[in-house]
């Protein structure tokens, strides 16, 4: 999965883990994802993992040229 930006470089990984949280700023109970980031991720040279709710995430194959 990645985030959905029209940047370039946004992080992307895969999907370790999923809750259901309650999002203050939408007022609903969403799903939010655990994601391990990819090595080769922006933001890896300082975390190893993220949670993104599930609006904010967009599915990417394997043979997409990162």
């Amino acid at each position: 999965m990645r985030w959905i930006s029209a940047e370039s470089d946004t992080d992307w990984g895969i999907v370790i883990g999923r809750f259901y949280s309650f999002a203050g700023d939408r007022s609903c109970w969403s799903w939010c994802y655990l994601i391990w980031l990819s090595k080769d991720s922006p933001s890896a040279v300082w975390t190893s993992a993220d949670i993104a709710w599930e609006d904010d995430l967009e599915p990417i194959s394997e043979e997409a040229d990162l």
